[in-house]
């Protein structure tokens, strides 16, 4: 069975990230390295939108950088 956990954030804003290739198991799992919510999000994010292919539109570096600069 699949734990279920709080990650702080809205159903919206789950599914955007999602569809940005956020892994909500990968933030959880930073966390249990110690690692702070706000870093640990940021860390997911950045893997999610770089773990296909670096990005490379103008609009893929806009979305990279936000989450790099936030």
């Amino acid at each position: 069975m699949t734990e279920t956990h709080n990650l702080g954030m809205t159903d919206t804003e789950y599914v955007h990230l999602l569809a940005k290739g956020y892994d909500p198991n990968l933030e959880h799992q930073l966390l249990e390295l110690h690692e702070s919510i706000d870093q640990a999000r940021k860390l997911a994010q950045v893997v999610g939108l770089t773990k296909d292919k670096a990005p490379e539109t103008e609009k893929e570096w806009e979305e990279f950088m936000a989450v790099w600069e936030d």
